[in-house]
């Protein structure tokens, strides 16, 4: 027998015990791997102070050189082990910023009446005879120590087994003992391998999972969507990761998420998990990298801030990401890592409010939008990016038929300006500007190399590539589209409008076979996205398939929430009069239509339909004093095949600047 002192210590229903190694939660032990237990010790001995991360390290790894990363894992293992759900009330680990951690709990040491417990070595010896078995079963446990009774020390028992059954149990628990022995080097190996391989290849690509927000209040989701999205745009920055782009992981938004399929969905080697939520007046964030090719956590920590303090917080988060990722970076992409968009955080709400209802696409969110990016201009004039959400909010809007783009991309076109001379290196202002360029001023040769200096500025902005291929295709670039389309996809492998518009771009080209398979593959993924329904509807409407013209048809209108007395009205026009009584009634519907802006483009190519040619022209020149749609793809659109032979559309083209 040796003697060890065994210091107790405990904090709420949690008990550690130094000498056994034991954490206990009333009572039952909590499994540890041996540096956790000692990162533990640590901090439970010093309960209430901050403790160093160097130093820390310095306890837990004596005379050995370990990654920082080592420490997270083991503070993050702790907190799932102990229970920590980041509310401030039953929270034990605390992470002090810049600095290290703190244990928060009251720790009371409770010491034995003597110089600690007497521990004695346990023989494993499960030996006792038949005879003994039903006797002295309630007593005997497989030579484990008995509880004692009152006033009694406890004890080892080492049953010895009968004389005449010693041989052949011997020979059989040796054999149980090579057979144990076996399966744990097999499974050692295993996993060794497998991590070997897991570390030979660095991860170069990851996916940041939208933030969950689990306060609860809807309220807050701008701050889950905003951080999710600050965090990509942040790390998209570092020339040697691929960071997947924002349409493909807010797919997952509100779902149980594994991340071992969503890295296979997504085509990367590592997701980041986050969850947010907030109280009083603190906000509290986690978050988990997760190695996608095994499952193995790679990094993981828990951080508290004011709201106030959310830009200071996303720097961090990124730093401590890219750290445990292993990244190195240049000085420019260092810069841009730390450095904040705005001082103001009241503004910088504002902006993250802004993007959220900007991607959502409908035409009163969008205004919503422009209010939140006006409102923070007000507050910082400065601040290039709110300047760029104000110049997309314009373009949109314009796009989108709500307004006319005579009236908003003027102001479109002014915000992006600011937005450059403010900062000439931010790649979203350069990619809106060369919109601008494209959409209003026809400026095909600027817009052109405005998305040279946005992809360039930062390869892995995914909008880019989606716009620049958009752009080709209009210039009749059709393999060089296809290319860049496709760059865009993989930075945004499940977003629904970037695999649409592959679609619209392979019509364009003519491969209509080629863009029904994608534009049905892209229906599988949503049945519900109404864009690729209307342009499946182009798609079966130029090869003269006029039923499933019809059939996508209506499944836009009602997906884009035209009533359903108008869709039954198309239906039946449709069964009486064909594809000519099918467009009638969507011409009437359009005109009949109580909006206080008619796009020429909802009139125009619905007299393509019909053959009216007179009717065409006269739309065509109101979409020319509109400046816009269709005129970007009067180059290229196969609907307007039937026009091209005639003078006033060799003269339109001219006045474009899209004449050969």
């Amino acid at each position: 027998m040796t003697k060890q002192i065994n210091h107790i210590y405990e904090f709420g229903e949690f008990q550690l015990q130094t000498a056994e190694r034991l954490l206990l939660r009333a009572g039952k032990p909590i499994s540890l791997t041996p540096k956790a237990f000692e990162t533990l010790l640590v901090l439970v001995q010093s309960s209430g102070h901050v403790i160093d991360k160097d130093e820390l390290m310095r306890q837990v790894w004596p005379d050995t050189v370990v990654e920082e990363a080592n420490l997270a894992r083991n503070v993050y293992a702790l907190r799932r082990a102990l229970g920590d759900d980041h509310n401030r009330e039953h929270q034990l680990i605390e992470t002090v910023p810049k600095c290290g951690y703190r244990f928060l709990a009251p720790v009371t040491e409770v010491s034995d009446e003597g110089n600690g417990f007497l521990i004695q070595r346990r023989i494993r010896a499960r030996i006792i005879s038949e005879e003994e078995e039903t006797s002295e079963a309630s007593q005997v446990l497989d030579g484990v120590t008995l509880p004692a009774r009152q006033g009694e020390t406890q004890r080892a028992i080492l049953t010895l087994p009968q004389p005449h059954t010693r041989a052949r149990r011997n020979a059989m628990l040796g054999l149980l003992t090579l057979a144990v022995l076996a399966a744990l080097v097999i499974t050692v190996i295993l996993i060794l391998n497998a991590r070997s391989r897991s570390a030979a290849t660095p991860i170069e690509s990851v996916a940041v999972l939208p933030f969950a927000n689990l306060s609860n209040d809807p309220e807050l989701d701008y701050l889950a969507e905003g951080l999710t999205e600050n965090l990509i745009n942040r790390l998209s920055h570092v020339s040697r990761l691929k960071i997947i782009a924002r349409n493909s992981v807010f797919r997952y938004k509100g779902n149980q998420i594994d991340p071992q399929k969503a890295g296979r969905e997504l085509g990367v080697q590592a997701v980041l998990i986050g969850r947010l939520e907030t109280h009083g007046g603190e906000l509290l964030i986690s978050s988990e990298l997760v190695d996608a090719r095994d499952g193995t956590h790679l990094w993981g920590d828990h951080y508290e801030r004011k709201v106030n303090d959310l830009q200071a917080l996303q720097t961090e988060l990124a730093q401590d990401m890219a750290g445990a990722l292993r990244l190195e970076f240049s000085g420019e992409e260092k810069t841009r890592l730390a450095r904040p968009s705005t001082m103001n955080p009241e503004a910088y709400q504002l902006y993250l409010k802004g993007r959220y209802y900007w991607n959502k696409r409908t035409r009163e969110s969008e205004k919503k939008g422009l209010e939140c990016f006006e409102h923070a201009i007000n507050l910082e004039p400065d601040y290039a990016l709110a300047y760029v959400g104000l110049a997309d909010s314009y373009s949109v809007l314009s796009q989108s038929g709500a307004l006319s783009p005579n009236e908003v991309m003027p102001k479109a076109k002014a915000a992006a300006l600011k937005a450059l001379k403010i900062d000439d290196t931010l790649a979203e202002a350069h990619a809106s500007m060369a919109l601008i360029d494209e959409l209003y001023d026809w400026d095909w040769k600027d817009a052109e190399s405005e998305f040279k200096r946005a992809i360039e500025l930062n390869p892995n902005y995914a909008t880019s590539h989606h716009w620049y291929a958009m752009y080709l295709s209009a210039m009749g670039k059709h393999d060089d589209a296809v290319a860049e389309i496709r760059k865009a996809e993989a930075l945004d492998p499940i977003s629904l409008i970037t695999n649409t518009n592959e679609g619209w771009i392979l019509f364009s080209a003519r491969r209509y076979d080629q863009a029904i398979q994608k534009l049905q593959a892209t229906i599988e993924m949503d049945p519900n996205f109404a864009n690729a329904h209307y342009k499946l509807a182009l798609v079966y409407e130029v090869k003269g398939m006029y039923k499933e013209a019809m059939e996508e048809n209506l499944k836009s209108e009602a997906l884009s929430g035209t009533n359903t007395r108008a869709v039954e009205r198309l239906r039946a026009a449709y069964e009486t009069s064909g594809w000519n009584g099918f467009c009638r009634e969507k011409l009437q519907q359009v005109e009949d239509s109580s909006r206080v802006y008619l796009s020429p483009r909802d009139v125009v190519l619905t007299y393509v339909q019909l053959g009216d040619k007179e009717q065409t022209f006269k739309w065509l020149e109101e979409a020319y004093k509109e400046r816009t749609e269709p005129l970007l793809y009067l180059r290229v659109d196969p609907r307007l095949d039937p026009l091209r032979s005639d003078p006033r559309f060799e003269g339109l083209l001219r006045r474009v600047n899209l004449a050969s």
